[in-house]
């Protein structure tokens, strides 16, 4: 099992006025840490009953938090509304900062959503990424909240100049309408490997995803489940990929800039889109442990 830094924004997720801990780097965490990897999530939180709620999530999974982690701010919240699919909209009151976050010698990296374009904490994960050391895989899943985006094209720059500095980038259908409106999977997909990642992946929701290298083009149906909502669905199919990857060859092929085993991505594929169908049936970010992801990964066709 790999050994796993995630960078990035907790927070609690408010739907029908209940809280959850939550946010894309938190989830990422807590469904590695699920899953059996050594994880540290370096982040802001307050000292207060919300930051207090986190804390006790990551401990259930695993998930250790970084120094300095908890600070004097209050912790940030997402007020959550959900459309008559499960489908899920957020309203964001952040108050955060990322100064705590330090490179380790981690074997992969992973950051995402709002700590990678929002000020004041994305000029420090940029600063972390461009001084990973050579052997660690970097990770970057754009995970966009366009409602926080008040200058489009300093944003853009900023994710790509992300893109560019990692060797894995995920984003859904929606972050590559917002960032390349009339672009083609295709070229949205070959554009981030120009940029500089090795893998590129997007999700499609319940139409499956597609990844390339310069090499391989795999397609990946998802499985026909029953929605509870989507919340923490993308954040899954992240954690349950990085899993993958940090399980197997393809980490070594991706820093190495080694050509992809294409069975091996393959696997990595099914992996993620069953972490994430398995995630959907549940209410809120609840992703599964390794012993459900196993037994259902031994029993399902895609």
């Amino acid at each position: 099992m790999a050994s796993i830094q995630v960078a990035g924004e907790a927070l609690v997720d408010i739907v029908n006025g209940l809280a959850y801990p939550g946010g894309s780097p938190l989830n990422v965490a807590v469904g590695l840490g699920r899953l059996g990897h050594e994880v540290t999530l370096q982040t802001g939180i307050g000292g207060d009953e919300h930051g207090r709620a986190i804390i006790e999530h990551l401990n259930a999974s695993d998930v250790l938090l970084g120094p300095d982690s908890v600070t004097e701010s209050a912790t940030s919240t997402a007020t959550v509304s959900l459309d008559s699919t499960g489908q899920a909209t957020y309203d964001f009151q952040l108050d955060w900062n990322l100064e705590s976050v330090v490179p380790t010698d981690a074997q992969i990296l992973h950051t995402g959503s709002i700590a990678a374009f929002a000020e004041p904490g994305c000029s420090r994960i940029h600063e972390v990424f461009a001084a990973s050391p050579a052997h660690q895989l970097r990770s970057y899943d754009p995970n966009l909240r366009p409602a926080l985006v008040d200058k489009r094209r300093a944003v853009i720059s900023r994710i790509e100049k992300l893109c560019a500095l990692s060797h894995v980038v995920k984003l859904s259908d929606e972050d590559a309408l917002w960032l390349y409106p009339g672009w083609d999977t295709a070229r949205v997909l070959g554009h981030l490997l120009a940029r500089g990642a090795k893998l590129a992946v997007m999700t499609f929701g319940v139409r499956g995803c597609e990844a390339r290298t310069d090499q391989l083009e795999v397609s990946m149906p998802s499985l026909q489940v029953s929605v509870s909502d989507t919340v923490g669905a993308g954040d899954a199919f992240m954690s349950g990929l990085l899993h993958a990857i940090g399980n197997g060859p393809l980490l070594q092929a991706l820093v190495s800039n080694e050509n992809l085993d294409e069975d091996a991505l393959e696997s990595a594929l099914r992996t993620a889109s069953l972490s994430a169908a398995l995630t959907v049936q549940k209410i809120g970010a609840n992703p599964p442990t390794l012993v459900e992801l196993e037994s259902c990964l031994s029993s399902v066709e895609f």
